[in-house]
């Protein structure tokens, strides 16, 4: 009877972990000291409004915590900023740093894809830098308005009554991706024009299917564009991370805190979650459904 009595405690037990996601998108973290818990979420930085939506499980636990904090700045100055730290200087331009064949197939594709003429390429978008560009192209293919996932949550938690601050400023974020070289950046931008219908498709997937989406797909697809380069990952991603870690830390200890970082921004040994957890926080994914 007892080892009845056993197996079944053991089949429950069994059925409740593996009911337990290994991978989320939201996070709550407790312990190392803190009065109550609170939350990291890892966001998309766009996604097509006809897909937007704020997962209940997140505005249940933004509305139970006193702070909200997002990467970066999002005022107009910021944005400006951001504008010009994306854009070339005076007298450069993709094409002064692409071969005239590259700048050709650059050309080429836009017209191809998005419908965009030579004259309006070079009027608009033959001045963003490359990376940037490459970014921007994965928007353009939703044909429809978009909504930014940080912006969003930041009027929800507002419209809530939460404090709101920024984990940098824009010109952090400005500095990371100017830290990536333009060989690189040029790389990058004719590797996501060789690989766009697969890009595009993987994007439509991950769109589809967030916030279930792992993170550990997610993390990979935004890195596709640069071919894992670990120098983007460094700058980009990890310094940022370490930088953002005491910060967090300041805001839980002082009260409920809800982070809203990239989701990219959680992933690998020095993601969000093993920094936390490295520093003795108590770390359980949250189930998050549409």
């Amino acid at each position: 009877m007892k080892k009845v009595l056993l197996f079944a405690l053991l089949l429950v037990l069994n059925q409740v972990i593996s009911a337990q996601p290994a991978s989320s998108v939201l996070w709550e973290i407790k312990g190392n000291g803190l009065s109550s818990p609170s939350y990291l979420f890892g966001t998309l930085k766009f996604i097509g409004a006809n897909e937007f939506k704020i997962p209940t499980a997140v505005a249940e636990k933004i509305k139970a915590s006193k702070t909200f904090a997002i990467e970066d700045q999002v005022d107009h100055h910021a944005q400006h900023e951001l504008n010009v730290a994306l854009h070339f200087p005076k007298g450069k331009s993709l094409a002064t740093e692409l071969s005239a064949e590259d700048y050709k197939k650059v050309v080429d594709f836009f017209q191809k894809e998005f419908g965009i003429s030579k004259a309006a390429f070079e009027s608009k978008y033959a001045h963003i830098k490359p990376l940037a560009l490459s970014i921007l192209m994965t928007r353009l293919t939703l044909r429809e308005k978009v909504k930014y996932y940080d912006m969003e949550l930041l009027l929800f938690a507002k419209k809530n009554k939460l404090n709101a601050f920024s984990l940098e400023n824009i010109e952090r974020e400005a500095q990371a991706i100017n830290a990536y070289p333009m060989f690189n950046q040029v790389r990058a931008l004719l590797h996501s024009i060789d690989n766009f219908a697969t890009q595009k498709a993987e994007f439509q997937k991950m769109m589809a299917s967030y916030p279930q989406e792992t993170l550990e797909e997610i993390f990979d697809y935004t890195l596709h564009p640069v071919e894992n380069n670990p120098i983007f990952v460094e700058e980009f991603y990890f310094k940022r991370n370490m930088e953002w870690l005491p910060k967090i830390e300041k805001m839980m200890k002082e009260n409920a805190s809800f982070i809203c970082v990239g989701v990219s921004h959680l992933e690998g040994q020095q993601g969000l979650l093993e920094l936390l957890k490295g520093k003795g926080y108590v770390l359980t994914p949250i189930p998050v459904a549409k």
